[in-house]
């Protein structure tokens, strides 16, 4: 992150979205960037130019797999992610249009239930149409994740043992479901939802990105954010018939592979293992952090893993 608090790098960055910009007939304005975020795992510079805003955003190596996950689902599923104008694989630089305001700007605690499980519907056909293109994301770099791998990952960073057991079980019994692998967001909350039309806050053409966490695995364990979503943002309390609501939503593009009675049953256990999945995720976009970054994020990945333990011993206490 150093690297992208220099004066160099923004003179690069900015050459950068000159070049890209004049190919398309559009003139920065000159007071801009302006970089309104800076984490160890991206920056973000907002360019205002004569035809509106735009977003440019450098990830971090180990976040880099952004670039070809976009390029892959503009292939399959250009409904469902954002307009790209530029991209460099290499560096993990982006630039895109401004695509309007997100879903948590416009939603409230009485909607964002509805328009979530619309969400996540369009994002259920975005992960059917990725599975044509899981190959080449692999070979891209994008991380490779299924329950299998979790449950090693666990094994391999000596988290608690005591736990090994029931997520060797909950990824046998997610296997035998037989869902294809796909890409998942993992970090799919409403903060990275954009809605077209603010006005109605419609999600027919919502479109998802922040695509930085991604990785190829058990297309459930996709609910885990976005079930949270409603008490994380909208300070709503825990209710088993709305997360029933948004679950049902997302299965039932699903309902050719699998029954919605079987998914359900073995949803604890992808939710679990997506747990798993978030631990690596803070790991690798805190591979880069400062020590003062480390301090100041580093409660994230411990919370993940407190999750573990306590889902398995309560599983077991039943």
């Amino acid at each position: 992150t150093d690297l992208w608090s220099s004066r160099d790098w923004l003179r690069d960055a900015t050459a950068w979205i000159d070049d890209n910009l004049e190919r398309r007939g559009v003139t920065r304005i000159p007071t801009s960037p302006r970089q309104p975020r800076l984490r160890p795992w991206s920056t973000l510079l907002v360019v205002d130019t004569d035809h509106g805003r735009v977003w440019f955003k450098a990830c971090a190596p180990q976040q880099r797999a952004e670039v070809p996950v976009l390029d892959a689902l503009t292939d399959v599923a250009p409904d469902l992610v954002p307009t790209l104008w530029s991209a460099d694989a290499e560096r993990g630089w982006l630039l895109v249009p401004d695509q309007g305001p997100t879903l948590r700007d416009v939603a409230d605690a009485q909607n964002i239930t509805g328009h979530l499980s619309a969400v996540l519907r369009r994002y259920a056909r975005a992960q059917r149409a990725s599975v044509k293109a899981v190959d080449a994301m692999a070979a891209a770099g994008v991380p490779t994740l299924r329950p299998c791998d979790l449950v090693q990952e666990w094994t391999s960073e000596g988290l608690a043992a005591e736990a090994t057991p029931a997520l060797r079980d909950a990824a046998a019994r997610l296997d035998a479901v037989g869902l294809p692998t796909t890409v998942q967001h993992d970090d799919l909350h409403a903060g990275n939802v954009f809605v077209a039309d603010a006005a109605s806050a419609s999600m027919h053409d919502s479109r998802i990105f922040d695509w930085g966490d991604t990785y190829l695995g058990n297309p459930l364990c996709s609910l885990l954010i976005p079930l949270r979503g409603p008490s994380y943002h909208f300070d709503l309390p825990a209710d088993p018939e709305r997360d029933a609501r948004m679950v049902r939503a997302y299965l039932a593009c699903w309902s050719d592979v699998a029954s919605s009675a079987e998914l359900s049953k073995v949803l604890p256990d992808a939710l679990l293992l997506a747990r798993v999945g978030r631990i690596i995720g803070w790991r690798r976009a805190l591979a880069n952090a400062t020590d003062a970054q480390k301090r100041q994020w580093s409660d994230h990945p411990m919370q993940w893993v407190k999750e573990v333990v306590a889902a398995v011993r309560s599983a077991r206490r039943r």
